[in-house]
């Protein structure tokens, strides 16, 4: 029997009047910095939308292997993600490169596959790639 364990989805951000800013997920408590300008420590919210994509990525590719009977082989996975900003208007990213390194004893043609079925898995690329839509409603209940 498969024990499932559902964690808290909610990540606020919170900036005071002065001083830096943080995002801190409901479910674990683990906290990042955010930067607001060049010379604070932190990640940016564009950093943070960077390491979303990569860390699904990676995870991605290892349920991939999983999935078609190769993990033994994957030794490890890096994904670089870099965004480039739209020139026009509104404010957005315009595109994501990600760039694969799989160790592992893996031909060209399943690397490749495994990067096909990474991106296909993907809850943050298919989100980013999708037409979501964002509401603001008045809270968000503790249990969610």
């Amino acid at each position: 029997m498969v024990n499932i364990v559902k964690r808290s989805n909610v990540v606020e951000a919170f900036l005071p009047g002065q001083g830096q800013g943080h995002a801190t997920a409901r479910s674990s408590g683990a906290s990042v910095d955010l930067a607001g300008v060049a010379r604070e420590g932190g990640m940016t919210p564009l950093e943070l939308m960077d390491a979303a994509l990569a860390g699904c990525l990676v995870l991605s590719v290892r349920i991939a292997a999983r999935t078609l009977g190769w993990q033994e082989r994957l030794v490890s996975v890096k994904v670089d993600v870099r965004h480039e900003k739209a020139p026009d208007q509104p404010s957005r990213v315009a595109r994501f490169d990600c760039a694969f390194v799989i160790e592992g004893d893996f031909s060209d043609e399943e690397r490749s596959k495994l990067i096909e079925e990474a991106h296909r898995i993907c809850t943050v690329g298919n989100t980013l790639t999708s037409d979501v839509e964002i509401r603001d409603v008045p809270q968000i209940p503790e249990d969610a």
